[in-house]
């Protein structure tokens, strides 16, 4: 096998479970991400005394190769289980989940498993890739901050939301531009709140119906948190979609009445976020999709399913077949 310098944008856990598997074939692997950090929408916000886990809350481990792998990251100490009290609120009333589900987070910050994945790994943080270029039949990037970068790839991978991917692949794939554009992905406001007095609830996270909010959780119940009290309340996919428009500012008081209201209590410390591409709207069983005719990949929740297993799942799988179909 002949070694190949393969780019990936985005180092999300799909980048980086990618990135992995083709490092270990022995390829050359760069990854590219705009953030300061790594873990895409697995992503912890730091106060000064506190924080929160704004982006993804927790994940579960189905699929044997997934489990395999949380196996890994549990031996790591990267993760460990949130044996959390969940339960269902409904206008005001709390019922218990049925179900024995089984609860893992990053240890101590969802961002966790995403550093020890890119401990082994190439990344350029702090670099959008805002355009690709095919010169001399090789792949190059442009930056935002640099301009063209001195990279060259023999295969690249988009591992961005949909909308993000197309913007790039289009003009070389019409193939993969179909594959983006039969793609929705769905908003969500996100708030986090700090309170200097523990909040009288009976629980550590709600799914809630029928309301502004779909989930609030105690983050700090959370094992390896601060031990000062901390909430991450999340609005609904559809409340979120029907008021995109709206600045950060004008949402935020929305979004701290509501759960003032909701849970009785006054917040001390706030701030929002809005996750713009936070949730696939129609589960797919794509995985990933490669137009080897121009030597572009795509991979990505949205190809699966918007959690941290279908994310992971989809980057391992474009790896594979990468490595199996011998174009990388």
């Amino acid at each position: 096998m002949i070694p190949k310098r393969i780019g990936i944008i985005g180092a999300g856990i799909a980048g980086l479970a990618c990135a992995t598997e083709l490092s270990k074939a022995g390829h050359h692997v760069t990854l590219f991400d705009k953030s300061r950090g790594v873990g895409g929408r697995m992503s912890h916000r730091h106060y000064e005394k506190w924080g929160a886990d704004h982006g993804a809350q927790y994940f579960t481990a189905k699929n044997p190769r997934f489990i395999e792998e949380a196996q890994r990251w549990l031996n790591a100490g990267v993760i460990e289980p949130w044996d959390a009290k969940i339960v269902s609120l409904t206008d005001g009333v709390i019922s218990p989940l049925e179900g024995n589900t089984e609860r893992y987070v990053g240890v101590p910050a969802m961002t966790a498993p995403a550093k020890f994945l890119a401990q082994e790994l190439d990344v350029k943080v702090s670099t959008n890739i805002i355009e690709i270029r095919q010169i001399n039949d090789l792949w190059r990037v442009v930056s935002k901050e640099e301009g063209l970068l001195h990279f060259s790839f023999d295969f690249l991978i988009s591992a961005i939301p949909s909308v993000q991917a197309s913007g790039l692949v289009a003009g070389y794939s019409n193939e993969l531009k179909e594959v983006c554009s039969r793609v929705k992905m769905l908003p969500c406001w996100t708030l986090m709140a700090y309170f200097k007095n523990p909040l009288p609830l009976d629980f550590d996270g709600a799914f809630v119906n029928h309301h502004l909010f779909s989930w609030i959780a105690r983050d700090n119940a959370k094992p390896g948190r601060s031990v000062y009290e901390s909430w991450v309340a999340q609005a609904s996919n559809q409340w979120s979609h029907e008021n995109l428009a709206f600045t950060q500012f004008e949402i935020e008081p929305i979004l701290v009445k509501v759960f003032e209201d909701l849970t009785g209590q006054v917040c001390d410390l706030y701030q929002t976020h809005l996750w713009r591409y936070s949730k696939l709207e129609t589960p797919s069983e794509q995985n990933c999709v490669s137009d080897f005719s121009v030597r572009l990949g795509l991979c990505g929740d949205w190809l699966r399913n918007s959690t941290v297993e279908g994310a992971w799942l989809s980057g391992y799988f474009m790896g594979r077949s990468l490595i199996e179909t011998k174009e990388a």
